[in-house]
């Protein structure tokens, strides 16, 4: 294939090219080797003896002298970034956020873009603006602009952002173009044909789109992926931060391709499309495995999948890091050392009940001590707990796995969910004889967990025996701290919201690049901590509403969710708007 000629009157951008020499043969007055590493001693960022060191191994590695110094911890990723920009007089881009031009994209071939680390992003008139790896070596430069057939501005960036770049937009995007182009080749295909394809590896752009999307997802921090088939389209959404957000969207035909691929990770039947199934496997990502828990259900458009990301080095935090004020923190850290009896945590689905009872869990951990968790299912093996996996299917319930855990000699009783009577009334007798027991019930306040249970056939001289405490919780979502932005609420605003007067500034989301627009950038927990005491006793035992009970408790001291919330609104972690959306309903209390 010939070479792509300039277009006519152009003429190749030799001043750059020249400039760039110059810089280049100035620098080289620090050394004749290693001249950047000259250029970091001039400004005392670095030692004699470290670019020694440094030039040693590149001798061996053959390794860039600015990723060994990053590797030995002398500069910071972005501290080496700032100095070559300087160094080479090229400006530094954040290609994260870049607008990039799609037909400037489609000038360099998928290969030649990962062999020069080059990524093209915008076309302005003659020129082409790049960014680059290795934007000082001029025959990269030169061999850019002889292929693409304009003169070129290049930019350093960091060379994961150019990766994700070229993966985002070239790899993924002639996947795309292949599975499109072979559809009718794949209509024809049997299914025993199609499973044999993905098993060879023979079906790359299959496996290519479905391995970007699990490590954006991945990236991005998303909790759930989701598949879905539609009357005329397939979509991909990732739920990040709690919410739904649309990522692809591919001509339904994919469907059955990527569907298929993502069923045989998780070693799930291919051909049964007609039943709900379920399904797990591991999936690698920069050096992690990290857990992928699938599930499919058969709709009126085809099989949709649900891919929940399970990483188990985000799975077990510090109670702090669960965002738990000191009160809180101090007073469950009291209530882990009983004995015996049961600690709650409720709260709606998806208000990261299991990974706090993970975190309780992890306190617990000791080698004098017999910690046994059942679940369904087991999200993380924990080291030092025993771990069982509930089985319906069998006659492995919550129900029949208590009763076997009580003949194993325990000392602390971890129960995923109590959802029934039996399980229940196991659980109390377990705490009655001597045990810890930590478990998760779906309640809205910690205070209607007494009510709940009494609900459930449980008798008040019993639920008054047994619980120790019951923590409520909730997620709402951080505010951004790239952008931000102080908020000074009226008076019509305070009095809807049922804002305290010491809340003078607070801040509101406002969307930027680095948190897609949204405002938001993580979670974090808001808490109510019920402590059991006698002036509850008395109200559990005559049976009184939970209003009463949590009215009770604040009296007590009980700080409600509303209130820990409005403490990380002042504080500027969250939103008004994010603490009222979570606990609107329960801002009025009686008696309060």
């Amino acid at each position: 294939m010939g070479r792509i000629p300039f277009r006519k009157n152009q003429k190749p951008n030799t001043n750059f090219i020249k400039r760039l020499s110059q810089v280049r043969s100035t620098s080289q007055s620090y050394s004749h080797e290693g001249g950047f590493g000259q250029y970091l001693i001039h400004k005392g960022l670095i030692s004699e003896r470290q670019l020694a060191e440094g030039l040693e191994e590149q001798k061996i590695t053959g390794a860039k002298l600015g990723e060994i110094f990053v590797d030995r911890k002398y500069l910071t990723s972005r501290e080496m970034l700032q100095e070559l920009s300087l160094y080479l007089g090229i400006p530094l881009l954040d290609l994260t956020k870049v607008e990039v031009d799609l037909q400037a994209v489609t000038l360099l071939k998928e290969e030649t873009a990962q062999r020069y680390g080059a990524f093209p992003f915008k076309i302005e008139g003659d020129t082409l603006e790049v960014a680059m790896m290795d934007p000082g070596s001029q025959r990269k430069i030169a061999n850019i602009q002889i292929l693409t057939g304009y003169n070129i501005q290049p930019y350093l960036a960091e060379g994961e952002e150019i990766r994700r770049a070229i993966k985002k937009y070239l790899t993924v995007e002639r996947s795309i173009a292949e599975l499109t182009n072979e559809q009718e080749k794949l209509s024809k295909t049997t299914l025993i044909e199609e499973v044999e394809s993905f098993e060879d590896g023979k079906d790359a752009p299959t496996i290519e789109l479905v391995n970007y999307l699990l490590e954006d997802a991945i990236r991005l921090g998303a909790s759930d992926i989701h598949w879905e088939p539609g009357e005329k389209s397939f979509r991909v959404r990732y739920r990040l931060d709690g919410k739904l957000e649309t990522k692809r969207t591919f001509p339904l035909q994919m469907a059955r391709s990527l569907i298929a691929r993502v069923k045989i990770m998780a070693e799930m039947d291919v051909s049964e499309r007609r039943l709900p199934q379920d399904g797990r496997c591991s999936f690698l990502f920069q050096e992690k495995q990290i857990d992928l828990r699938v599930a499919s259900l058969p709709t009126i458009y085809g099989e949709k999948i649900v891919v929940r990301i399970l990483d188990s080095h985000e799975m077990v935090r510090s109670l702090q890091a669960l965002g738990m004020s000191l009160e809180v923190e101090t007073e469950i850290r009291q209530l882990l050392k009983e004995p015996h009896g049961i600690i709650l945590v409720v709260g709606p689905t998806g208000s990261g009940k299991t990974t706090t009872l993970y975190s309780l869990l992890q306190e617990l951990v000791s080698e004098e001590r017999n910690l046994v968790s059942i679940e369904e299912p087991v999200e993380y093996q924990l080291p030092g707990v025993v771990s069982v996996q509930v089985q319906p299917k069998i006659g492995l319930t919550f129900a029949e796995g208590l009763r076997s855990i009580l003949r194993q000699d325990p000392d602390v009783i971890m129960v995923g969910e109590i959802r029934d009577e039996e399980t229940v009334k196991i659980a109390i007798a377990a705490a009655l004889t001597g045990h810890l027991v930590l478990s998760t019930l779906h309640t809205n306040t910690a205070a209607e967990a007494f009510t709940r249970l009494m609900d459930m056939g449980i008798e008040p001289y019993l639920v008054a025996a047994v619980v120790r405490g019951v923590l409520s919780q909730r997620l709402v979502r951080c505010l951004c701290e790239h952008c931000k932005t102080p908020w000074e609420p009226d008076e019509l605003s305070r009095e809807a919201m049922g804002l305290p007067k010491s809340i003078e500034k607070i801040y509101k989301p406002q969307g930027c690049s680095r948190c897609r627009g949204t405002g938001y950038s993580g979670r974090i927990g808001i808490h109510e901590l019920l402590i059991y005491h006698e002036d509850i006793k008395e109200l559990v035992l005559q049976r009184e509403s939970s209003q009463k009970i949590a009215a009770k408790a604040i009296l007590r001291g009980m700080i409600p969710l509303h209130l820990d919330g409005y403490r990380k609104v002042q504080a500027g972690i969250t939103s008004l708007e994010e603490v009222w959306f979570n606990t609107g309903s329960l801002i009025r209390v009686e008696g309060v």
